[in-house]
């Protein structure tokens, strides 16, 4: 809804000269208990009105605003303070319902579904059949395809009147009546054209004829619509008689008119679920920045030179360490990913055939290559920044931390075996592979550190049901060992 709607919540009351002359259109048969409606009430004087003139009835309001609710509550019989979205209202459970809604759009700007059409289209289902609609709206809205179709299908004895000489110049509205059939009856073509097209041009339907046509050899009879045009709305007779609303609405359905009451805690409460789910959602966790390097749990103890590759990748973030002076310096390593580019004559090439294009003779090859260069930022207690790329540099800080980064891998990764084996395992590798001897070395069978390789594999596999060895040359045959001995 457009700001000006939004100021006034959609509430346009109906003028006083036109609902007087509403309510002589309409007239009582029977006794029974009836049930009025107004779903857009305001302060509810013009259901009031109308009841007070065809009563004894119970006149029921929903009125988003709650100051105009407070107001509707002193003069109806029962007003919720909601939108009509959200109230709970039984079907075919309404004798009238008097439809005057907000002039606008779904959107702020004004777009989407009308609703007008939004509001006519719920409300048809809570009328009993027979039931009489009094639609206010627009009269450029009622030549709108989508409602003059649910009008023409949903309500017979229709007719259209611009409101009363004196409110039709301020307010441009007309008012529709109508009595709901009791099932959807999908209006011709004809009809629907010409009745839009009366309506598109300030005509009004005045009368309904019917007659019995043969179009296609058949015999049908056929209600078409008698134009005229569209009157000012003038007393009318009790045209339009008020049915007994039933006790249950439809299928036995119980009358209900409610809605769920929502309070700050209730709010609370869901915001507080919903944040719930949204942390444990994968694809939010996967947003999250890590603030802290990865916890990996290897099975040895990384060598020297995993742990150099492990700090010049990044892998292990931001490191606190000292200087041979003993002073505070944090060291950081990253990877940086650059391009080179090359380009060259495309020799390989043959135009000596193509001589109707001479740009392409002077075409160049240009070859992008992804490169990626290690760096090594260090930061002193001075406040010294620098970043080393050459692979001296990067080489020489290693070697000299190296100690203390060792240190820190292994509180932060703690490995899941510490070269200390129980005898029956020792037992277990040492008479394997005797038949083998490696190149360079006259002893046959495993060596200690292939038989250490072996074991720490063999507890994380019984640990985690699988694992993933990452190892120098010259190892797989300590996993053949344990494969065969697992």
């Amino acid at each position: 809804m457009r700001i000006e709607g939004q100021s006034k919540l959609g509430y346009y009351p109906t003028p006083e000269t036109s609902l007087h002359r509403i309510i002589t259109w309409l007239s009582l048969s029977g006794d029974g208990p009836r049930r009025y409606l107004d779903p857009c009430a305001g302060k509810g004087e013009a259901l009031a009105a109308i009841a007070a003139a065809h009563g004894p009835a119970q006149t029921y309001g929903i009125e988003l605003s709650d100051l105009r609710a407070a107001d509707a509550r002193q003069v109806l019989t029962h007003v919720i303070n909601t939108g009509y979205e959200y109230a709970v209202l039984t079907d075919e459970t309404f004798s009238l319902c008097l439809l005057n809604p907000p002039y606008d759009g779904e959107t702020e700007t004004g777009g989407g579904t009308r609703l007008e059409e939004t509001f006519l289209v719920n409300t048809t289902l809570r009328l009993v059949p027979g039931g009489v609609l009094i639609y206010i709206i627009p009269q450029g809205r009622l030549a709108n395809e989508k409602i003059a179709r649910h009008l023409l299908g949903w309500y017979s004895e229709l007719r259209c009147f611009k409101l009363a000489d004196d409110d039709y110049p301020v307010f441009k509205q007309v008012v529709a009546f109508g009595l709901r059939r009791t099932e959807y009856r999908a209006p011709t073509g004809d009809a629907m054209r010409e009745v839009m097209e009366a309506w598109a041009t300030g005509q009004g339907v005045a009368d309904w004829t019917e007659s019995v046509e043969e179009p296609d050899g058949t015999r049908k009879k056929v209600r078409r619509p008698v134009l005229a045009g569209m009157p000012h709305l003038q007393p009318g007779h009790g045209e339009y008689v008020i049915p007994v609303s039933p006790i249950r609405g439809r299928h036995g359905a119980p009358f209900r008119f409610q809605y769920q009451v929502v309070s700050d805690d209730d709010m609370l409460r869901e915001a507080d679920e919903a944040a719930a789910r949204l942390d444990a959602g994968r694809e939010w966790i996967e947003l999250v920045p890590q603030v802290a390097p990865p916890v990996i749990e290897p099975a040895m103890t990384p060598k020297k030179g995993h742990i150099a590759m492990q700090v010049s990748g990044g892998l292990l973030g931001t490191n606190l360490l000292r200087d041979p002076n003993g002073r505070t310096l944090l060291l950081k390593g990253n990877v940086r990913k650059y391009t080179v580019r090359r380009s060259g004559e495309l020799e390989e090439f043959d135009f000596s055939r193509d001589n109707e294009d001479e740009k392409k003779r002077h075409l160049r090859k240009v070859e992008i290559e992804e490169r990626f260069e290690n760096l090594l930022t260090t930061l002193d207690g001075a406040g010294g920044l620098t970043t080393h790329a050459s692979a001296e540099a990067i080489s020489d800080l290693l070697n000299r931390y190296v100690a203390q980064l060792a240190e820190i891998v292994q509180s932060r990764n703690v490995p899941q075996y510490d070269m200390k084996p129980e005898a029956w395992e020792w037992a277990v590798f040492t008479p394997l592979s005797r038949g083998r001897r490696l190149p360079g070395r006259s002893e046959t069978g495993l060596t200690d550190f292939q038989k250490h390789l072996a074991i720490a594999l063999g507890r994380i596999c019984l640990q985690h049901g699988a694992g993933i060895a990452m190892s120098e040359m010259a190892t797989g045959v300590c996993h053949e060992a344990w494969r065969m001995n697992g």
